[in-house]
């Protein structure tokens, strides 16, 4: 078996205002499915470090498409902002469904806008490109704006979900409850070696086991200011584990 190389990307979380409204809209405007979800309250040590903040809390609805899985976190605390334009992350997904016309006309039902034609926006704010889902639906792109391209973690990383880095990224680095999509989960195969050949990455924490050792996590910072992380799905019940998409 190979170990030490990134698979695919198995999410992207996103911070949301409301999650209830959040949730509607990635479900019945744009045809995600619901995985279940989980919550966590104040003085949770794993979720302060996962994400290098303290004091956090958050409920969490878990959504999953043909090609990765989604978050959507709703934090209670500390309280969201609002991301600058400018900023490191992720600035927009491309998003594959079976009709770009009639999605479009669902959106602003579900809370979403429409900015230009197969342009949309979430109610949280986050840009989505859709295109044709002949071929599978759900997210197949992300773009991710970056300090430099070369060597970056994010680059590289194989499908069904493109990965496409742009330079400019000047802003000041998110906080991750900021509003938008606050992180990019890479499925690994070798957590740790994966872990140990980022040169570019401050981790927050040690690699950490879950589900009674099914799957393993680690999240850190890469020095651009991206949130990514990394998870090591080791058995088919591993609850984000690729064998539950249906172009995994």
């Amino acid at each position: 078996m190979s170990r030490g190389r990134v698979v695919a990307v198995n999410h992207v979380g996103v911070s949301v205002a409301e999650l209830g409204v959040a949730r509607d809209f990635w479900i019945h405007a744009l045809g995600a499915s619901d995985h279940g979800g989980f919550s966590w309250p104040v003085g949770t040590v794993p979720a302060d470090e996962s994400l290098a903040l303290t004091g956090t809390a958050a409920e969490v609805a878990l959504l999953r498409t043909e090609t990765s899985f989604l978050e959507l976190f709703a934090f209670a605390s500390p309280v969201p902002g609002e991301r600058a334009a400018d900023a490191p992350g992720v600035t927009s997904l491309v998003w594959a469904v079976d009709d770009p016309a009639s999605t479009m006309e669902r959106v602003p039902a579900w809370g979403g806008s429409v900015l230009e034609p197969d342009l949309v926006a979430s109610p949280e704010g986050v840009r989505l490109r859709l295109v044709d889902g002949s071929q599978g639906t759900g997210l197949v792109g992300v773009e991710v704006r970056v300090g430099d391209a070369s060597g970056h973690l994010l680059a590289g990383v194989p499908g069904p979900v493109a990965v496409a880095l742009r330079p400019g990224a000047l802003g000041p680095t998110p906080v991750p409850v900021d509003l938008g999509v606050n992180h990019v989960c890479l499925d690994v195969d070798g957590i740790d070696e994966v872990r140990a050949g980022a040169a570019d990455v401050a981790w927050h924490h040690p690699v950490t086991e879950s589900s009674g050792g099914a799957a393993a996590v680690c999240y850190g910072t890469t020095d651009d200011g991206v949130l990514v992380e990394l998870l090591e799905s080791r058995t088919d019940q591993a609850f984000l584990a690729r064998c539950r998409l249906t172009r995994g």
